[in-house]
C-alpha cells in the first residue's frame, strides 16, 4: 500500500507541512518519498524579448534546487528513502498542475501528498489552486494538507 509517495514542493510552508506529513505515512508504512519540484515557467508569457528571461529561468532553477536538496535531507532524515526530481518544462507554459499529473504517472507513484493555502472566494478564482486542480484531474489517490497560518 502506497509503495511510492509523490510529494510537490515548492519552498513554501504549506509544502513543508505537507512533506511532514508524507515523512509521518511512509515511516508507518515502509514508503519511498519522491520530492517533485516544478519550475514555474509562467514568466514566459510576459517575456519582452529582453535576454533577461534567461537570467530568470538560472535564477529559479537555482532556488529549485535548494528547495529540493532541502526536502530531500528532511527525507533522508527521517530514516526513509528519498528521490528527488526536478521538472524544468512544464507540459505547457504555466501548467504546474498538469505537469504534477504527468510526473506522478512517469514515476509509478501509489499517492500524491500535496499541500494547499486554502484560499477561498475572489484570492482562490484569481490564484487558482494547484492542488484542487491535481486532485480533481489526477487518476491516484491525492491527500491535500491544508496549511496552517503562520
Amino acid at each position: 500500500m502506497y509503495a511510492k509517495i509523490l510529494v510537490p514542493v515548492d519552498g513554501s510552508s504549506t509544502a513543508n507541512q505537507a512533506l511532514d506529513e508524507a515523512i509521518k505515512l511512509a515511516k508507518a508504512l515502509g514508503s519511498t518519498i519522491e520530492v517533485l519540484h516544478v519550475i514555474d515557467n509562467s514568466h514566459l508569457f510576459y517575456d519582452t524579448g529582453i535576454s533577461a528571461a534567461a537570467d530568470v529561468h538560472g535564477t529559479v532553477v537555482d532556488a529549485g534546487k535548494t528547495i529540493l536538496e532541502q526536502a530531500g535531507s528532511r527525507v533522508t532524515s527521517a530514516g526513509l528513502r528519498s528521490e528527488t526530481r526536478m521538472v524544468e518544462d512544464p507540459v505547457a507554459p504555466g501548467d504546474i498542475p498538469g505537469t504534477i499529473l504527468k510526473a506522478a504517472m512517469d514515476s509509478k507513484a501509489e499517492l500524491v501528498v500535496i499541500g494547499s493555502h486554502g484560499r477561498t472566494g475572489f484570492r482562490k478564482l484569481v490564484l487558482g489552486s494547484v492542488a484542487e486542480k491535481v486532485m480533481h484531474q489526477c487518476p491516484l489517490p491525492v491527500w491535500i494538507i491544508r496549511g496552517k497560518e503562520g
